[in-house]
């Protein structure tokens, strides 16, 4: 709906034009459900990951009321069939998931990301309050560009996270274009290094 009708457009829809926006989420569903099925005839994912950018910097954007009027019910039925074949179903919204992550939990999914920590994303605080979480990304982008040391500090904030289980450090969005190729090795190296200090290896 976002891409047919403009975000503002999209917004006022759910009010609107409601018939529309079932109707064409409708049609998505069960696009993505046959596309599943040849997925599957091929190989089964470890976890996939549905699109929705549906926080910004200030938290979801929508209500639970449209959430549980527009989404959700989608939700509940694709839910079902990635999880009956062993994949773990991970959704993708930048901003603050926050609230988000309990809707989201609601209806099946399992997983987030990027977990985007200039967004206010307290990746401590979701493994609190959601146990059961899969969790990837939360490492600060911005500090990319100042170094090893620097980068060093965001590992080791994150290790009580990552030594919990159910968690891998990963860039909260995109690596930034101030991120030179020679810091974005140094993060490559400390990411290897980290991930077998934190899982208990040498």
């Amino acid at each position: 709906p976002r891409r047919l009708l403009g975000v503002e457009g999209h917004m006022y829809a759910f009010y609107d034009q409601p018939e529309l926006i079932l109707r064409i989420n409708e049609d998505l569903l069960r696009f993505n459900l046959k596309i599943l099925e040849r997925v599957y005839d091929w190989f089964t994912p470890d976890f996939m990951t549905l699109a929705e950018d549906m926080s910004y910097n200030h938290g979801v954007m929508c209500s639970k009321i449209v959430f549980d009027s527009f989404v959700g019910p989608f939700y509940r039925r694709i839910m079902p069939e990635i999880k009956a074949r062993g994949t773990v179903p991970f959704v993708d919204s930048d901003g603050d998931i926050t609230q988000l992550v309990g809707w989201m939990e609601e209806v099946g999914v399992e997983g987030f990301l990027p977990l985007e920590r200039m967004a206010g994303v307290d990746v401590a605080a979701l493994r609190r309050d959601h146990p059961h979480l899969r969790l990837l990304g939360a490492f600060d982008k911005t500090v990319m560009e100042k170094g090893e040391a620097a980068m060093r500090a965001e590992f080791e904030r994150l290790r009580p996270v990552a030594e919990a289980g159910g968690f891998v450090p990963g860039v909260d969005h995109q690596t930034p274009p101030q991120c030179s190729l020679e810091n974005y090795y140094i993060f490559r190296r400390l990411l290897f290094e980290f991930a077998e200090s934190a899982a208990g290896g040498s």
